[in-house]
C-alpha cells in the first residue's frame, strides 16, 4: 500500500537539517520512497492512500534510548529518593514482588504512552527478573503494538556476592546467546536484541557484576555484534554513598573501570554520564561509544547536570532517553528534547548550549547511530523505514512561532502527535491505537496490578495523597 503525506511542514532530521514548509513524504509498504516540497510532486500516482497533513509538522519517530517497561506501574512511587536508597530499597524490592502478568501489562502500558506521544522505537533496558519469559513477554508486548524494539538482555551470572546465582559465565553465555538468536530479528525485523552489562560502582557493590562477568558479556557481545547498554557515572554525590564514595573506594571512574578491562569500544551505549570528567569525555570519544542524556530523569530528583555540550564538542555520540517512569513521571520523549535544551542552557549560561537542532537529533538520527541503525531509521529520506510522527501545529499553544524548528523542539508537546507510522503501518490515530483495540482493557489491568504489587510489596504508603489533609 501507497501513502502520501501531502502539506506537511517536513522536518526531515538528515544530516543537512533539510525543512520543507510544505512538503511531503511518500511511503511504499513499509519504506518511504520520496520526500521533498510539494512543489517537486508531479502529481498524486493511482492508488494512493492521501493524507492532507494541513501544514503539521511531519517527524521521524522518536527514539527513547531508555526505558525500563517494568516501572509503569510504579509511576510517580519514588518521589524524591536518591538513587542509591532507591535501588537498594524501592527498585530491588518491587522486582522481587512483581508477577509476571503485571510485568507484561506494564511493558503494554508503557507502548500506549510512548506511541501516544510521538516515540516509534525503544531502547528496552531491561531489569533483571527470575523468568527468562519475560523477555519473550517484552518482544510481544512491543510487537502487538506496533511499536519498534532494540530489546537489551540483562547478561548475569553468578559472581563473588551473588554466589546463589543458577549460570556460571559459560553458561550464561550459552542461555543469553540462544536468546538473543530466538528474538533478533522478530516481528518482520522490528524486534532487535543488545545486551545489558551493569558495571558501574553502585551495581558492582551490590554484587551484580564483576570484571569476569563484564568481560564475558562484552566477548559475547562482540561475538553476536550487539550493542552494550549500562548505567554510568550516575548518583549522588556523598562520601556515605554513591559515586563519590565508590570513586574513592576503588580510585577510578566508572569508564576508566571499562577502559582498564580492555573492553570500552563502539558497542558501549553508556546511559546517564552526569558525572563524566574531562578524561572520561576523551576516552569515551577515543573508543566511539555513546552517551544517552535522561534530562528530566536526572533532575527530579537533583541528580545533577551532565555535561553534554562538552560531550557534543568532543565529537561523542549522544542521544535521548526518558529512563524509567518510576524514577521519572513520564516516557514522553517530546519533554525530554525540550529539557534537553533548557537544562543546558541553566547549566553553561548560553540559550543554545545545545540547540534545537542537535535536541532533536539525539531523539532521532543520533539515536539511530548509536543503535547502529541510523540506515534504517532516524530521519525522513528515501529508502528508510516508513517511522513518522505527525504533530498538530494549528493549536494555540504553537501560533506565533514562525521558525519550524524552534516552534516544534521549544513549543511542542507530545499530545499533539495525531498520527504516528512505525513501518509503514499507523500504530496511534487521534488518540486510538490500530493495532491495540483493548487499550482501554489494558489500562484497566495495569491500574489492577499495581495495587495488588503496592499491597504486596508493602508499599501502599507511597500511593497515598502527600498533601496535608484538613478537617
Amino acid at each position: 500500500m501507497r501513502t502520501l503525506f501531502a502539506n506537511a511542514c517536513v522536518i526531515t532530521g538528515n544530516e543537512a537539517g533539510d525543512i520543507h514548509p510544505q512538503g511531503f513524504v511518500l511511503v511504499e509498504g513499509g519504506r518511504i520512497v520520496a520526500v521533498g516540497p510539494m512543489a517537486a510532486l508531479p502529481g498524486v500516482p493511482d492508488g494512493v492512500r492521501t493524507v492532507d497533513a494541513g501544514g503539521r509538522f511531519l517527524t521521524p519517530g522518536l527514539v527513547n534510548m531508555h526505558q525500563h517497561l517494568h516501572m509503569n506501574l510504579l509511576k510517580g512511587l519514588a518521589d524524591g529518593m536518591l538513587l542509591e536508597p532507591w535501588a537498594r530499597d524501592f527498585s530491588a524490592h518491587s522486582r522481587r514482588a512483581m508477577r509476571r502478568p503485571a510485568v507484561r501489562n506494564s511493558a503494554r502500558l508503557a507502548a500506549l504512552e510512548m506511541l501516544r506521544t510521538g516515540t516509534t522505537c525503544v531502547l528496552n533496558h531491561q531489569s533483571p527478573f527470575s523468568w527468562p519469559e519475560l523477555t519473550h513477554d517484552a518482544a510481544e508486548a512491543m510487537a502487538q503494538a506496533g511499536l519498534r524494539q532494540v530489546l537489551a538482555i540483562p547478561f548475569q551470572c553468578r559472581t563473588p556476592k551473588l554466589p546463589e546465582h543458577p549460570w556460571d559465565e559459560a553458561e550464561a553465555t550459552r542461555q543469553i546467546g540462544a536468546l538473543v538468536q530466538a528474538l533478533e530479528g522478530g516481528a518482520n525485523g522490528m524486534t532487535r536484541t543488545a545486551l545489558t552489562v551493569e558495571c558501574n560502582a553502585h551495581h558492582t557493590e551490590m554484587g551484580r557484576s564483576s570484571d569476569s562477568l563484564v568481560r564475558a558479556g562484552h566477548a559475547l557481545a562482540q561475538a553476536l555484534d550487539l550493542r552494550v547498554a549500562v548505567h554510568m557515572s550516575g548518583g549522588t554525590l556523598s562520601m556515605r554513598m554513591g559515586f563519590t564514595k565508590y570513586r574513592r573506594q576503588t580510585g577510578r571512574s566508572d569508564v576508566e573501570y571499562l577502559e582498564q578491562l580492555g573492553v570500552l569500544d563502539h558497542r558501549w551505549i553508556l546511559k546517564h554520564g552526569i558525572h563524566f570528567s574531562d578524561e572520561d569525555l576523551q576516552k569515551v570519544a577515543r573508543r566511539g561509544a555513546s552517551v544517552v542524556y535522561t534530562p528530566t530523569s536526572e533532575s527530579i530528583r537533583g541528580g545533577g547536570l551532565g555535561p553534554w555540550r562538552a560531550m557534543h564538542e568532543a565529537g561523542i555520540r549522544c542521544a535521548l532517553g526518558t529512563d524509567g517512569p518510576a524514577v521519572d513521571y513520564s516516557v514522553d520523549m517530546v519533554e525530554q528534547i525540550k529539557a534537553c535544551c533548557f537544562l543546558q542552557a541553566v547549566r553553561y549560561g548560553d540559550r543554545d548550549a545545545i540547540t534545537p537542532r542537535q535536541a532533536l537529533a539525539m531523539a532521532t538520527l543520533g539515536a539511530a547511530r548509536a543503535l547502529g541503525l541510523e540506515r534504517e531509521i532516524g530521519s525522513l529520506e528515501p529508502g528508510k523505514r516508513a517511522d513518522l510522527v505527525l504533530f498538530d501545529r494549528r493549536r494555540a499553544h504553537l501560533q506565533m512561532i514562525e521558525d519550524p524548528l524552534t516552534a516544534f523542539v521549544r513549543g511542542c508537546r507530545g499530545a499533539d502527535a495525531t498520527l504516528v507510522m512505525v513501518d509503514g503501518r499507523i500504530a496511534m490515530q487521534d488518540g486510538h491505537f490500530p493495532q491495540v483495540p483493548d487499550a482501554d482493557a489494558v489500562m484497566a489491568a495495569a491500574r489492577a496490578d499495581a495495587a495488588q504489587l503496592l499491597a504486596e510489596a508493602g508499599f501502599e504508603r507511597l500511593a497515598q495523597p502527600r498533601w496535608p489533609v484538613r478537617a
